[in-house]
């Protein structure tokens, strides 16, 4: 017999605190299963806010404000109080306006990541300085090709790395993956949003949530396909997240889709990347779902292991294989970007190399610390260019580009095997003495993202100490 989440929960919240510690043995006495589940945290959802009638109208008061993790108190920056807010969904076309109040006693500004829209105005523009006690109206029309998951963020450069550990970050989703995968439309969908808090512990410690929550429980049936739509949202932390004996089927990266689903033992998530997947249960069972260890500093000791709750499968036996073989057959019935991206012409060819000052109070690209009254970059819209982009630091470099996607040809020589577009990519180490490196073919092609933007190391800190440069796309 199955567990009722809902209803164990409401039987802990209901009675007398005293008599609490009975409700594990009840519950697992009533359905007759070891181990009792009832001490978990189950997971659920963020919550959401959907817009109707094409639009959607969102008031975003960021101030400081106190929010609790794992029963621990702690002062942040925060977006209408909530240490993860309510996720905004929308659909193709729909017209978005947030309007900022800034609170706090440091400027702020807003960056929706990953959307193909206007940086010029009140779109997604970068270089906006909301002074404390400003208010600004943000208005974005969410682009036609755009499907799956997305976030907001501060982008305050100086103030970014403080703002998104404080809070001050949320998701995204605009609707339309099962246009392409309409299998999807029938399965239970996780929102799964990544945060990390340091809370007074060294870099490689810090605690890692998912929705504001410590080690959630995942439900699921045996042969049961879920749809995954996991974003790290946070400011520094990369993420190797696995599910032990249970494999991700991926479907796409950062709001573009690839043409058939990809098995994977694990998706590294560098901070800002999304991974849409498909998850099957497993035979009944508990099943870790963590980051393994990761080197993400040449020079320094792996990340640990980060605990990111366990998947609990639960009901009859059921025969996995034909499950995963029925996800497999998956693929998508029309022309993808990525096609028309991998066919362009390439007009310039770029490289951009990634470093770091001897005592990491700077980080460069090629040479220059950020500023934003130059433009580095100057672009003719129609262009499709190939950048090369050389990490000569022993860590990792988390490469976005605002605006568009683009297509990862190369790691390190080596063809990459990945058919789809990012807007976030994770460039490797230096190694022995040899640059990491990553070919990149970037569209310029969309007439809606002429003017200035930005591209830079999304590990915010580095992007806050100057790892961040101005392209300005003309007509």
């Amino acid at each position: 017999m199955s567990i009722d989440f809902e209803w164990e929960a409401k039987i802990k919240r209901t009675v007398h605190p005293l008599l609490r510690l009975a409700v594990p043995v009840l519950v697992a006495l009533w359905c007759e299963v070891q181990p009792a589940l009832s001490q978990d945290r189950v997971f659920a959802n963020p919550s959401m806010l959907a817009s109707r009638n094409g639009q959607l109208a969102v008031e975003l008061v960021a101030a400081p404000g106190t929010y609790t993790i794992d029963g621990h108190s702690f002062q942040g920056m925060l977006y209408n109080g909530a240490y993860v807010p309510p996720v905004w969904r929308v659909r193709l076309g729909d017209s978005l306006t947030v309007t900022l109040h800034n609170r706090l006693f440091e400027p702020t500004n807003l960056h929706f990541h990953g959307l193909g829209v206007s940086p010029l105005g009140n779109g997604d523009n970068v270089f906006l300085h909301v002074r404390p006690g400003e208010t600004f109206t943000y208005q974005v029309k969410i682009p036609e090709r755009h499907v799956g998951l997305f976030w907001f963020h501060s982008h305050m450069h100086g103030n970014v790395d403080a703002q998104i550990v404080g809070g001050m970050s949320g998701g995204i989703i605009v609707e339309g993956s099962e246009r392409l995968y309409p299998f999807l439309g029938n399965l239970t969908e996780r929102v799964i949003l990544f945060k990390h808090h340091p809370i007074g512990r060294a870099d490689y410690e810090e605690l890692v949530t998912v929705n504001g929550t410590v080690g959630p429980t995942y439900p699921i049936r045996p042969g049961e396909a879920q749809f995954w739509l996991m974003g790290n949202i946070g400011a520094d932390r990369f993420l190797r997240v696995t599910i032990d004996s249970m494999p991700f089927y991926v479907i796409g990266r950062d709001g573009y889709f690839l043409p058939r689903p990809i098995r994977q033992a694990e998706v590294l998530l560098g901070p800002g990347q999304r991974a849409s997947a498909i998850v099957v249960g497993g035979q009944p069972g508990r099943y870790a779902f963590k980051s393994v260890s990761l080197r993400f500093d040449e020079r320094q000791p792996p990340l640990p292991e980060v605990d990111l709750g366990t998947v609990v499968s639960d009901g009859p036996p059921a025969d996995i294989g034909a499950a995963e073989a029925a996800v497999r057959s998956q693929h998508v019935n029309e022309p993808l970007y990525a096609d028309v991206v991998r066919s362009s012409p390439i007009a310039h060819r770029r490289t951009f190399a990634f470093s770091v000052s001897p005592d990491k109070s700077r980080f460069f690209i090629n040479g220059e610390v950020f500023d934003e009254n130059r433009t580095d970059v100057t672009i003719k819209l129609g262009d499709t260019e190939e950048w090369a982009i050389l990490n000569q630091d022993s860590q990792y470099h988390d490469f976005h580009i605002h605006q568009t996607g683009f297509l990862v040809t190369e790691v390190n020589g080596t063809p990459t095997r990945f058919d789809g577009l990012r807007d976030t990519f994770s460039v490797p180490p230096m190694k022995d003495g040899v640059p990491g490196a990553a070919k990149l073919i970037i569209p310029f092609t969309n007439p809606e993202i002429v003017g200035r933007f930005v591209f830079h190391c999304h590990v915010v800190k580095h992007e806050d100490k100057g790892m961040m440069q101005v392209i300005e796309l003309r007509p």
